[in-house]
Order: C-alpha cells, then sequence, then structure tokens
C-alpha cells in the first residue's frame, strides 16, 4: 500500500492534494509550506482527509507571515500543532523531522555568520513597540535561526521535511545537507522552490516537489506522481 502524498506549496489550491489522497487512499500526507491560506483555515480546508482518518502533517514556509489571517489560519487553527517544524513526528511510520520557513539575511543567511543565533536574541534588539503578540515582528515568525539547526541536529530522523532546498538544488542551503546527516536522514523533501525533481547529495535522497503537485511514496521510499 503506498504510504504518503508530499504535496508542493500549494498556494491556497489544495484541490490536488484532496483528489490524489482520495484516489490514492495514503496513510497519511505532508504539506511542504507556503499554504495561502486567505479564505479558510488548514483544519477546514483539510476537513476531508482528516474525516477519512488520513494523518497530516505539515511545515511552514515564508508566506505564512504575509499576513495576520494566513499566519492565524495556519498556526492557530485545530491542524496546528501538527507543525512538524523543530521536532520529530511519526508520520505514515516513519520517524519524520521538520525545518520550515526561510533564511533572511537580516538574521542568518548561511556562508554568513549569523546576526542573531536566537529568537530570543533578536527579540531583545526591537523595541516594544515593534513587537507582535509580545513577541517577534510576525515577517520574523517564518524566519529560521541557527537554533532551530541547533536543535533539529540533536535529534534522530528517517526523513527531514524542509520548505527550503538543500544544497543539490542552484537555490538551496549546504546546511540542510549537513543537518540531513547529523540526523541519520536517508531522504530530504522540500518544496519552496516550484520544481519537481530528485537527486541526491552526500548520500542523501533529494525529492523536491512542485507547487500544488502531489507525489506518493511507497513504503520501499520510491516516489511516483500522482
Amino acid at each position: 500500500m503506498q504510504r504518503i502524498i508530499f504535496y508542493g506549496d500549494p498556494h491556497g489550491d489544495f484541490s490536488g492534494l484532496i483528489r490524489a489522497a482520495e484516489a490514492r487512499r495514503p496513510e497519511a500526507v505532508v504539506i511542504l509550506g507556503d499554504l495561502g491560506l486567505t479564505e479558510a483555515s488548514l483544519d477546514r480546508v483539510l476537513a476531508p482527509l482528516v474525516e477519512a482518518g488520513i494523518q497530516v502533517a505539515w511545515v511552514h514556509g515564508n508566506h505564512e507571515s504575509d499576513s495576520v489571517r494566513e499566519h492565524d489560519h495556519a498556526f492557530l487553527c485545530r491542524l496546528g500543532n501538527l507543525n512538524l517544524h523543530g521536532r520529530v513526528m511519526e508520520v505514515g511510520g516513519l520517524r519524520m523531522a521538520g525545518l520550515g520557513g526561510v533564511f533572511r539575511g537580516k538574521v542568518w543567511y548561511p556562508g554568513t555568520e549569523p546576526v542573531f543565533r536566537t529568537r530570543s536574541a533578536h527579540l531583545a534588539s526591537f523595541p516594544k513597540r515593534d513587537h507582535w503578540r509580545a513577541g517577534l515582528p510576525l515577517r520574523h515568525r517564518t524566519t529560521i535561526y541557527p537554533e532551530d539547526l541547533d536543535l533539529l541536529a540533536s535529534l534522530e530522523a528517517d526523513v527531514l521535511v524542509c520548505h527550503e532546498a538543500p544544497g543539490c538544488h542552484p537555490h538551496g542551503f549546504g546546511v540542510i545537507d549537513e543537518l540531513a546527516r547529523a540526523m541519520g536522514a536517508g531522504l530530504i523533501v522540500h518544496g519552496h522552490q516550484h520544481v519537481d525533481y530528485e537527486d541526491s547529495i552526500g548520500g542523501v535522497r533529494v525529492r523536491g516537489v512542485a507547487e500544488a503537485t502531489a507525489v506518493i511514496m511507497d513504503e520501499a521510499m520510491r516516489f511516483e506522481a500522482c
């Protein structure tokens, strides 16, 4: 039985995911960020999958901080606790880790020295009038900090799910490859770049998934378009 559907950046279009899940009946679905939830929350959009008993997991992209509505429709809905970012969850029988968001130069662009290693250090640099909900400004709720990779590197996983691409992509980052190896992950699956491809780097397989596109991974971790 096919196991897990990965769905590339929906940008508000979940129709391909719903169709693929109805046709293939996977154990789980994983969404790769940039949800585009301007009209409805994630739990409402994915209600047919939840009602069918399909496990749901996701990571956030950069656009989840474009507006308060998009932020809240993702992070504060009833499926908000299924965000993989910064932890390992069992998804479809695999240990799956998540790294959501994007690198931003005002915090850290890999290849340069971090401006801020932690969220608390970054928050301390802002006057209180610039805080949002007693924390970081909305934009930086989807920023990757070095502390995120430090935490994940201490954990073990079979699969690393990212929004950003690893180093095999022309616009990817080698620190993601290093993170996967540190975690013992044999596979990286990512979105963001809106391209469907397979590659490998340093002994780690890579699968990029295009915008609003579904691919299914079987028990042998082989991919097929839906």
